[in-house]
C-alpha cells in the first residue's frame, strides 16, 4: 500500500511540475500573439493614415490648391504625428503586457515546481509515518 502511495505522489508531482511548464509556455505564445496584435494595429494605422492624407490631396486636387501649403499640409502634418502618438503609445502598452505575460509564465513554472516540491515532501512523511 505504501508502493501506491508513494507512486502516486511521484506522479502527482510530475503532473504538477509538467502544469507550471504548460503555463509558461502559454504565456510565451500568449505574449507573441500580442506582439503580432501590435503588428497589425499598426498596419491599420498606416493604411488609415494613408486613406485620410490621399483623400486629403485629392480634394487639394480637385480645388487646384497645392497640397504642400497652407492648412491641407498642417491637417496632414497633424494626421501624422497623431498617428506616431498612437503608434509609441500602442508600442509601450504591448510591451508591457508582453513582459507581464512572461512573468507571469515564470511565475507559474515557480508554482508548479514548488507544488511539486511540496507533494513530495508530504508523500515522503507520509511514507514513513512522520
Amino acid at each position: 500500500m505504501k508502493l501506491l502511495g508513494i507512486v502516486s505522489g511521484v506522479k502527482e508531482a510530475e503532473l504538477q511540475r509538467f502544469a507550471g511548464k504548460v503555463d509558461e509556455r502559454q504565456s510565451v505564445i500568449d505574449a507573441a500573439a500580442e506582439g503580432d496584435a501590435a503588428r497589425r494595429r499598426e498596419i491599420l494605422r498606416k493604411k488609415n493614415l494613408l486613406r485620410a492624407i490621399s483623400s486629403q490631396q485629392a480634394k487639394a486636387g480637385a480645388t487646384g490648391v497645392a497640397f504642400s501649403e497652407g492648412s491641407l499640409a498642417r491637417i496632414a502634418q497633424l494626421d501624422i504625428d497623431e498617428a506616431t502618438e498612437d503608434l509609441l503609445i500602442d508600442t509601450a502598452d504591448t510591451r508591457q503586457a508582453q513582459r507581464s505575460r512572461l512573468a507571469q509564465g515564470r511565475a507559474a513554472r515557480f508554482v508548479g515546481k514548488a507544488k511539486s516540491d511540496i507533494t513530495l515532501l508530504d508523500t515522503a512523511a507520509k511514507t514513513l509515518d512522520l
